[in-house]
């Protein structure tokens, strides 16, 4: 009886997260990206964006792919998320994240120099999450 209790709990917990609050949502999809990033996998990196998607600079959703298969070429990315606040509006999502980016050998990628902040605007689609926009929300002191 105990183990029948068990499995249906962890099926049932397992569910919820899935169709969690769009919030859990959100960051469940960010936490898909974070794994992508830490794996050098450029191409599920950018799944996350939407066609659309517009970058700091510009960039669009095939240079953010050329950019980061740049980056996993000559080094292996590490992402703390040091904060992670998500609001929900009637156009999607806003997400707000610090973070600390370091490469393989631990140090810091030279780029980002410590911690950064960003600003993640979302849109739903179906029923997957994408990334419209990132910017830059400037390196924190």
């Amino acid at each position: 009886m105990r183990r029948i209790t068990f499995t249906a709990l962890t099926l049932c917990s397992l569910l919820a997260c899935k169709q969690g609050s769009p919030e859990d949502q959100v960051r469940e999809s960010f936490a898909t990206t974070v794994e992508a990033v830490e794996k050098s996998d450029a191409s599920a990196a950018t799944d996350m964006l939407a066609q659309d998607f517009q970058g700091p600079e510009g960039m669009d959703r095939g240079a953010a792919r050329l950019y980061l298969m740049g980056v996993f070429r000559h080094q292996k990315v590490g992402v703390s998320v040091l904060a992670n606040r998500v609001q929900i509006n009637r156009d999607g999502a806003l997400q707000a994240v610090e973070l600390v980016l370091t490469s393989k050998g631990g140090g810091l990628i030279p780029e980002d120099m410590g911690r950064r902040s960003y600003v993640i605007r979302w849109r739903k689609t179906g029923s997957d999450w994408k990334i419209r926009s990132v910017e830059s929300a400037g390196p924190n002191p």
